[in-house]
C-alpha cells in the first residue's frame, strides 16, 4: 500500500495501534523528563556538598556525579529519539526506515515505538562502529 505520494506504507499500522504507541512514548517521555530533573537536582546538590580530604570519599562522590551525568545524558538521548518518532508520526513517515525507505517491522515497533529504522539498517550501522 502506498500514500498519495507514492510512498510505501506499513499495513500493519492502523490508526488504533498508532493511537496506542503515540501515548506510550508520550508516557515514557514525560518519565523521562521526570527523571532527567530528579538527576540534574542530585547532581546539583552533589557539587554543594563540603569536599573530603579522604580520596576514597572524593572518588566515589566524584563517580556518582559523572554517573548522574550520564544517565541524564542517556535520558536526554531518549527523549530526542521518542521526539523524531513522534514527529514522523505527525508527518506520516512514521513506520518507514529512515535510511531505506521500506516499512520497519510491526513486531519491531511494538518492542520499540521509537526506532526510526528497518532490522537491516540497524543490523549494518551496527557493524560499521
Amino acid at each position: 500500500m502506498a500514500d498519495h505520494t507514492g510512498t510505501p506504507r506499513p499495513e500493519a499500522l492502523d490508526a488504533d495501534l498508532l493511537s496506542d504507541l503515540r501515548g506510550q512514548m508520550e508516557s515514557e517521555r514525560a518519565q523521562l523528563r521526570q527523571q532527567i530533573l530528579r538527576l540534574e537536582a542530585f547532581r546539583d546538590e552533589s557539587w554543594k556538598e563540603p569536599r573530603s580530604d579522604d580520596d576514597a570519599e572524593t572518588g566515589s562522590a566524584t563517580f556518582e556525579r559523572e554517573r548522574t551525568i550520564s544517565l541524564a545524558q542517556n535520558s536526554r538521548s531518549m527523549v530526542a529519539r521518542i521526539d523524531r518518532a513522534l514527529a514522523r508520526m505527525d508527518a506520516g513517515t512514521y513506520g518507514l526506515c529512515s535510511n531505506c525507505g521500506r516499512p520497519i517491522d510491526r513486531d519491531r515497533l511494538l518492542a520499540l515505538p521509537h526506532a526510526g529504522t528497518c532490522m537491516d539498517c540497524q543490523r549494518r550501522a551496527e557493524r560499521s562502529r
